[in-house]
């Protein structure tokens, strides 16, 4: 990945493009049986969400001084996918329908956007970018599930792709999250991996990986 124009932004070139596919295609797999290790009647959906989004959505993000842009009367450009993912949800099942079908994973890949601090330098060397891929997973579990899905993910993930965990201290935590594990290459954060708590029906457990970095990391 080079610089692109002085925004904080990158081009790819066709072997970090075949990579990042790549991984687009490994990764649900490997997650996937890891759960169902765990809980052999969860399901997982792929969906595809707008980068767009209205600012009503977005007000817990608003609220909390998220580095969010603003695209004006239509809303701002995604921080991440998660709350497209909350919405194709909400739409796929009644109230009476959720006990049955829980534990479900929707999951969806992307570009998001976040507004760096001086952007011009890019800060290439922590891929601090403004645009930028992730992959993302929502299991939408009950209140009272043991299942250890943040821990089984990233050991599958490690022992697959390399890294190390470091358990955020409660101060770190972002506005949505009662517990966030971080996947750590070289100093770099790759992924967080969080039990949000803002679903009312349960609990979400939530694995949100930086392709970028990834990409970037395994290129070396």
């Amino acid at each position: 990945m080079k610089q692109c124009f002085s925004n904080a932004t990158v081009s790819w070139n066709e072997q970090e493009i075949t990579r990042r596919e790549n991984l687009i295609r490994e990764i649900p797999v490997l997650l996937f049986n890891s759960w169902r290790n765990l809980n052999p009647v969860i399901q997982i959906e792929r969906c595809e969400t707008p980068m767009l989004v209205p600012a009503n959505i977005l007000k817990e993000h608003i609220d909390a001084g998220f580095e969010l842009i603003n695209t004006g009367s239509r809303g701002f450009l995604r921080p991440e996918t998660t709350k497209g993912t909350y919405e194709v949800f909400k739409d796929k099942f009644t109230q009476s329908q959720l006990k049955k079908r829980l534990p479900y994973c929707m999951w969806q890949v992307g570009c998001s956007f976040r507004d760096e601090a001086n952007p011009d330098t890019m800060r290439a060397t922590k891929l601090r970018l403004v645009q930028f891929y992730q992959l993302e997973f929502q299991i939408f579990a009950s209140h009272d599930t043991k299942a250890q899905y943040l821990e089984q993910s990233i050991d599958y993930l490690i022992t697959r792709y390399g890294g190390i965990f470091i358990e955020s201290k409660a101060d770190d935590l972002p506005h949505y999250s009662e517990r966030t594990i971080d996947w750590m290459m070289n100093g770099l954060e790759i992924a967080g991996l969080s039990i949000r708590n803002d679903w009312e029906h349960g609990k979400v457990f939530e694995i949100a990986i930086g392709l970028d970095r990834l990409v970037a990391m395994q290129m070396k």
